[in-house]
């Protein structure tokens, strides 16, 4: 496949959500972002996955949907754009599942690579509160489409503890270009 002239990108741009939302046609995670990239020649594709499966679950699904791309495509490989828990995801179809050679570069924005110190905080309330929002979010996003809701399973998963032993887990591949984006608050009150 050749690189597109206007834009410079060799690769089709696969965008995976993060937590709390799902692709959809009329309210767009994304906002504007799709719109501008489409106009200036990029060919956009999104996850649809879960909003709160498990990594696993949705990495899964992930590495599925970058195989029906580059199949429909023809392109040997894709970028992918991530933010928040779908940096995790993709991540984890990158690594664990096999998917490097196919992604040319992964840019995740707010990203909790390391863990959530807040979560962290968050989940020294005791387990049965925490299992019942986590019971109550399943069902909303059940509703919502969701297949496999494990919210519980999430809010771990953003744990500093979890985060460290994931990073074990799921090394960087050597064959694709990693970037990663965050913003920092001044105060609680500076980014409403």
């Amino acid at each position: 496949m050749n690189n597109d002239e206007t834009t410079g990108l060799k690769y089709p741009l696969l965008m995976v959500h993060g937590m709390g939302f799902r692709d959809n046609k009329f309210l767009n995670y994304w906002g504007r972002i799709p719109e501008k990239l489409e106009k200036i020649g990029c060919k956009i594709y999104y996850g649809n996955q879960d909003s709160n499966a498990d990594i696993e679950t949705n990495g899964t699904i992930l590495q599925k949907r970058i195989d029906e791309i580059l199949n429909e495509t023809g392109a040997d490989k894709l970028n992918i754009l991530a933010h928040s828990k779908g940096g995790l995801d993709c991540r984890y179809a990158i690594s664990t599942l096999g998917a490097a050679d196919k992604v040319a570069s992964l840019t995740t924005i707010s990203t909790p690579h390391n863990g959530s110190k807040s979560v962290d905080l968050l989940l020294k309330f005791p387990d049965l509160l925490v299992r019942l929002v986590g019971k109550c979010t399943d069902i909303v996003f059940k509703i919502c489409g969701d297949k496999n809701p494990d919210s519980y399973k999430v809010f771990h998963s953003f744990s500093t503890k979890c985060a460290n032993e994931f990073n074990l887990s799921n090394p960087d591949a050597e064959q694709t270009f990693y970037q990663s984006y965050a913003f920092v608050m001044s105060n609680p009150f500076s980014d409403i």
